[in-house]
């Protein structure tokens, strides 16, 4: 058992932008983007839902240009120092994302060493189409991130989030670091929450509140 354990979300949280969005957008109409988002806020259609929208059934030569882009999607400032310093806190990092594993393991191959697991959706190419394959897709949740930290045995969690597929986790952590949609649905919510722009921020927090 883990006395303390790091759920960690990926796009936009360790990425400074949303790769499961901007991989896509240059092959579709933004309008439908904007349309089909405005569903999701409404609840008119699930993320599971939208997403696959978005991806399956699209050609498989699209998976080229979407890996250029991604390359040079940047990762949020401190990332590194946050990771030596839940290693020297002895405290596991698991990143659970709700995106694309090829589109995370390409950009955490560095730190690979340093994360404790890597849980994300396979993007499947077969006949030529893309295909989004999750075996935690509950119909709302492309990936249902509680599902993934019931694997874990641990006495506290710490989460850290930023958008739609961050809420659930973020009721089912002790702590959790929130920004953007997450920290506005939080607020609605009147649940606290401890807010970020980096990693130096978190690393900060993290040394106050559970440094010995």
């Amino acid at each position: 058992m883990y006395k303390k354990i790091v759920f960690i979300d990926f796009d936009g949280t360790i990425t400074t932008e949303d790769t499961l969005v901007g991989a896509i957008f240059p092959f579709v109409d933004p309008k439908e983007v904007d349309e089909y988002n405005g569903k999701l806020e409404k609840g008119e259609m699930t993320l599971s839902q939208v997403v696959r929208y978005a991806y399956d059934g699209r050609p498989a030569e699209w998976l080229p240009k979407m890996l250029e882009y991604i390359d040079k999607v940047k990762i949020r400032p401190g990332f590194k120092e946050f990771l030596d310093k839940m290693k020297e806190m002895e405290i596991p990092v698991v990143v659970i994302s709700g995106g694309v594993r090829q589109f995370s393991e390409r950009k955490l191959t560095p730190y690979m060493d340093e994360l404790t697991d890597l849980h994300a959706v396979t993007l499947s190419t077969e006949n030529d189409e893309m295909h989004l394959i999750s075996q935690y897709d509950d119909g709302n949740e492309l990936l249902k991130k509680t599902d993934v930290m019931a694997l874990y045995d641990y006495e506290y969690a710490i989460g850290i989030g930023d958008s739609f597929t961050d809420m659930n986790m973020a009721q089912a952590v002790d702590t959790i670091f929130a920004r953007d949609v997450l920290a506005k649905y939080l607020e609605k919510q009147g649940k606290s929450y401890i807010p970020y722009e980096d990693f130096f921020d978190v690393v900060k927090v993290m040394e106050e509140k559970f440094g010995n």
